[in-house]
């Protein structure tokens, strides 16, 4: 999985004490192929495990990926002037589309109908 921090983000994070958790929030609908979308916590999130770790720089980025599924890219970066906040991207998508069926992580592109 490629890395790459925003300098706002990365200085955001590091006043916070240098720790950024990300993972995909399963969707609260009773349907599959609803996007998941990414969190991020400068504390860990109470209830949830099974965070990696990786390392931009001096920053560690515990990454919660879905059903085993990593990105390709994982984008950090800052959202928000009036009340900023950090924000991770799936290989540039805010979401990940995850099939509940068999568990595995989606292409963002992928067609669901078809399934």
């Amino acid at each position: 999985m490629r890395l790459e921090v925003s300098a706002e983000a990365g200085e955001y994070v590091r006043a916070q004490g240098g720790h950024l958790w990300v993972w995909a929030a399963h969707p609260r609908v009773c349907c599959w192929g609803s996007p998941a979308y990414l969190n991020t916590a400068t504390e860990a999130p109470v209830g949830l495990s099974g965070f990696d770790p990786t390392h931009s720089g001096d920053l560690a980025i515990w990454f919660r990926a879905p059903a085993g599924r990593q990105p390709d890219f994982l984008e950090i970066g800052m959202r928000g002037r009036r009340h900023p906040r950090v924000e991770a991207y799936w290989d540039g998508c805010a979401f990940v589309l995850l099939d509940r069926r068999n568990l595995r992580a989606m292409p963002s592109g992928a067609d669901l109908r078809s399934r």
